[in-house]
């Protein structure tokens, strides 16, 4: 009984507010979870092929989709506008990308890159941890929050040229548990990637803390 009620509240309230495209705005359907996104607006969507890495530092960064259009605006709403119901769809492009290109590959640790705390607090979440657990989950390899920490109160990436880019950024990380990372293969998880100045500061402190090997995956690049 209790499950009939909650899912005629469930089809009442699609019936009244039926869930819409956030890019768009047409109506969607209710189901599956994921769908956050429109079929049009999905196959607008932009991967990046053949998946190649590029070389950064000699980091392999891999990425799923070209930072435009439909990728970009959602990552904006995402990121910046809390629509935290992108998750789902977002992070799917992401699991598909490690199912299909990574298979082959071996990480002991997947580690977000981390938001320093006064950027955490006015934001509220970190948009690289909440991808990284919804990766972590289906790919069955552990999560790690407590190595990495982000100790320098950075100024926004958006803006500075590509120099001051990587002086922006340097000293930004802190190994907190070294042994956490010691001889693991670890897989960095951030949304976007531009310069590569974050996520090569990043792995720079985790290969210096005795990493075996860091790669790193994100959501979208710039093309």
């Amino acid at each position: 009984m209790i499950s009939f009620l909650s899912d005629l509240s469930k089809g009442i309230t699609n019936l009244i507010y039926p869930p819409l495209c956030e890019v768009c705005g047409v109506k969607i359907e209710p189901e599956p979870k994921q769908n956050s996104l429109c079929e049009t607006c999905k196959n607008n969507i932009t991967l990046i092929k053949p998946a190649v890495a590029l070389k950064h530092n000699d980091i392999n960064i891999w990425a799923v989709c070209a930072y435009e259009g439909v990728i970009k605006h959602c990552v904006h709403l995402f990121k910046y506008n809390a629509r935290l119901n992108l998750l789902n769809a977002l992070s799917s492009l992401m699991i598909d990308f490690i199912k299909n290109h990574l298979k082959d590959k071996k990480f002991d640790l997947i580690i977000p890159v981390p938001l320093h705390g006064a950027r955490l607090r006015e934001r509220g979440f970190n948009q690289a941890e909440l991808l990284a657990k919804k990766i972590s989950t289906h790919i069955s390899q552990p999560l790690c929050l407590k190595a990495l920490k982000r100790v320098k109160p950075t100024l926004t990436q958006t803006g500075l040229s590509k120099t001051k880019r990587f002086t922006n950024l340097k000293g930004a990380f802190k190994i907190i548990r070294d042994d956490f990372v010691y001889n693991k293969n670890i897989l960095l998880i951030d949304d976007v990637f531009t310069t590569g100045s974050t996520i090569g500061e990043a792995a720079k402190t985790l290969l210096e803390a005795k990493a075996k090997s860091v790669e790193a995956l994100v959501l979208a690049r710039g093309i």
